[in-house]
């Protein structure tokens, strides 16, 4: 399967865009998700020009901020019409909200993928081993949300309140294993606010004690 290494938003989605002489059982093979139910994501390859928007929203909020997410901004960013975005999210609140189902759903997925044959917090930790700086970026979905409406992210407080159930159900220690998360959930956020004080090499190592940390949970 051929994997289209850019695109016109540079390399923010390049996992997820496919030429068309790609299979479709292809497409379904890599975005289906054993619990039975279809990925954010498989909607999104659906309609290409939606899952542009979606990244032009939240490079704008990266880089200009949560204030300056606008329709006009995002169209502008994405190269549409304001016309074109309206099409695909009518408001800027359905905007926000698939912004949020686009960071849930791709770190659901991820995690499904990894966890068959161990423990949840040993995959969380090897997900963001390896996650790319575009993926951490999508985190920003949260911080545009929180500024726009607060109910915005009633859906992620969900995700997350499953995820640390789920987490020590599937620990032998559920405070070592909260602890973990946390500290994980801690680290990726002041590396996507650029506040972290550790060099590249502090953080792996700090990451690899993690990691050890985890397996021995």
């Amino acid at each position: 399967m051929r994997v289209i290494e850019k695109n016109k938003l540079g390399n923010f989605s390049k996992n997820f865009y496919f030429d068309k002489s790609t299979p479709i059982s292809s497409i379904y093979q890599l975005l289906y998700i054993p619990s039975g139910r279809y990925s954010y994501w498989f909607n999104l390859m659906r309609n290409n020009k939606k899952s542009l928007i979606l990244a032009a929203a939240l490079e704008v909020v990266e880089n200009e901020g949560a204030n300056h997410l606008t329709l006009d901004a995002v169209a502008k960013k994405a190269g549409f019409s304001k016309g074109g975005v309206l099409y695909h999210f009518s408001t800027k609140t359905e905007l926000l909200k698939g912004m949020v189902n686009y960071l849930i759903e791709t770190n659901d997925t991820k995690l499904l993928k990894r966890k068959t044959g161990e423990k949840l917090i040993s995959a969380i930790v090897q997900q963001e081993n390896q996650m790319t700086t575009q993926e951490r970026r999508a985190s920003f979905a949260l911080v545009a949300a929180a500024s726009e409406d607060e109910e915005l992210l009633e859906p992620a407080r969900k995700y997350y309140s499953q995820l640390f159930q789920e987490v020590t159900r599937n620990s032998a220690s559920s405070n070592e294993a909260i602890l973990l998360l946390l500290a994980i959930e801690g680290m990726r956020w002041l590396n996507i606010l650029d506040l972290s004080p550790l060099s590249k090499d502090e953080t792996k190592d700090i990451r690899r004690l993690l990691k050890l940390r985890a397996a021995e949970n």
